[in-house]
């Protein structure tokens, strides 16, 4: 028995060294890679693979791959998983941190990771014992410092996990009092069930496991890659491109990313576009992506419109379009945007939106262009409207504050001028939110233009705020009004 003994500790022995030996060779950009934030996310066989890996261009490839195995959608360039990951990253960084020890490879930053925001978070104070949880009873340790405990609803888990009871949580206490270092309380048999939880966590993200190879970008969800004679089409000086209008700008998905969103709309007199193609251009001029996809036209403001949407990862871009039909181009545009992501902290409200009309479209998804729950907005793209049109105006709220009746209050603000003169005083009113998914909301609504008093020229600034956190957003539209 001895002697198996040995021989087992001599080749776990020899496996670690090997392991530690391969990746001593590595540059510093990879090194520690495993030993990261990313490392919580390692399955046991990922973690076994990583072990062999020798050079930076195995551990490139290794990295690219880890994260298409958990981007919902592996044929987009951009992944929600991999952006949400980066969002907890920078969370724990700010919140988590100690002294000569980074806050996103701590406790709270692997439960973070893992499982979430929690629910609700239960602080105590050092001169306060920890009470038996799921029981009346309070409890008779005392603690050196403060602490506390995360709830989580296992309904709201992801499907994957395989979780019994209503309620999940863990325990953290602080090492030393005002240490900011909360350690995981692994010993109570109360935790068990989230250690359970925190073990299984890396299969259930796992969700590509038999993906052998990054695919190919496709810029747009739902698209294919570009033909090569359609990409040739890009900056021509197509028939349609001095009278499209065209609308770009940053929209929201799951209340962390800012897809851009565009609004390509043609004159009476166009053909219907039969696709749209293209590609997207880092801003060193590296081709990231291509796309082609067949079009759905709505009615817009003034002719057919087309929407497209496309899921970036923060940075500065070039966007080429081409939209055709049988063997020409109809209309081409490049977009150079910057994209941002939603603030991580705090009440944050997205710019306000304007449309000529809204259909409602219950089987929408998070993130499709110029959509707001289940409806679709035609945007404005011209001044020229009738009184018998109407203004609708829609946007988003993440994290919103609630007032003192545990409800989201939301007023609207609109000042009318006509010629530079201010038209009496603002119109306000309450407008409602709902819930999207976790912390995003949104709300719209709109006025009719019948009640203004004859045609002319006139300006619309519209301002929604949140009231319990005093945040707000406004936009200002000149309309020419005819009867």
């Amino acid at each position: 028995m001895r002697r198996s003994n040995i021989h087992f500790l001599l080749v776990f022995s020899t496996f670690v060294l090997v392991a530690g030996v391969a990746n001593a060779q590595l540059s510093p950009e990879y090194a520690d890679w495993a030993d990261g934030p990313a490392g919580y996310l390692l399955t046991k066989n990922e973690r076994k693979e990583w072990g062999s890996i020798s050079t930076d261009a195995e551990a490139k490839e290794f990295i690219d791959l880890f994260w298409a195995r958990r981007n919902p959608n592996p044929d987009t360039s951009f992944n929600t998983f991999k952006a949400e990951f980066d969002a907890k990253v920078r969370y724990a960084e700010e919140n988590f941190s100690y002294p000569g020890h980074s806050g996103a490879v701590t406790d709270r930053a692997r439960v973070l990771i893992l499982m979430g925001r929690p629910e609700a978070i239960q602080n105590k104070t050092p001169d306060q014992t920890v009470p038996g949880l799921g029981t009346g009873a309070g409890g008779t340790d005392q603690v050196q410092g403060a602490s506390q405990i995360w709830f989580y609803n296992p309904d709201k888990l992801p499907d994957g996990f395989k979780i019994k009871g209503n309620q999940l949580y863990f325990m953290f206490y602080e090492e030393k009092l005002n240490s900011n270092n909360f350690i995981l309380d692994r010993s109570a048999r109360e935790s068990f069930k989230g250690l359970s939880a925190l073990t299984e966590a890396p299969e259930v993200y796992l969700l590509h496991p038999d993906l052998k190879e990054v695919p190919k970008p496709v810029s747009i969800v739902g698209g294919r890659s570009a033909s090569a004679d359609h990409l040739a089409w890009l900056g021509q000086n197509a028939p349609f491109n001095e009278t499209a209008r065209v609308r770009a700008e940053l929209g929201v998905t799951d209340g962390v990313s800012r897809p851009l969103w565009v609004h390509i709309e043609l004159p009476p007199e166009a053909p219907a576009v039969g696709f749209f193609a293209g590609q997207v251009r880092s801003a060193a001029g590296e081709v990231l992506s291509n796309f082609e996809v067949d079009t759905v036209p709505v009615d817009g403001q003034y002719g057919k419109a087309y929407h497209l949407s496309f899921p970036l990862v923060p940075g500065t871009y070039t966007v080429e379009v081409v939209g055709g039909a049988a063997a020409a181009a109809l209309v081409t545009e490049t977009i150079e945007i910057e994209v941002t992501e939603v603030a991580d902290e705090g009440t944050w409200m997205s710019p306000l939106w304007l449309g000529v009309s809204v259909t409602p479209n219950e089987q929408a998804k998070i993130g499709e262009p110029f959509t707001f729950g289940g409806w679709h907005l035609v945007p404005v793209t011209g001044p020229d409207v009738t009184r018998e049109n109407e203004i609708v105006f829609f946007g988003f709220v993440v994290r919103p504050a609630m007032n003192a009746e545990g409800a989201i209050a939301l007023t609207a603000k609109i000042r009318v001028r006509k010629d530079g003169k201010s038209m009496g005083r603002p119109l306000t009113m309450p407008v409602d939110a709902s819930q999207i998914l976790g912390d995003l909301y949104m709300y719209g609504s709109s006025i009719g233009l019948s009640g203004l008093p004859e045609a002319g020229s006139y300006e619309f600034e519209f301002e929604i705020t949140e009231t319990t956190s005093e945040t707000s957003t406004e936009v200002s539209l000149p309309l020419d009004v005819s009867d």
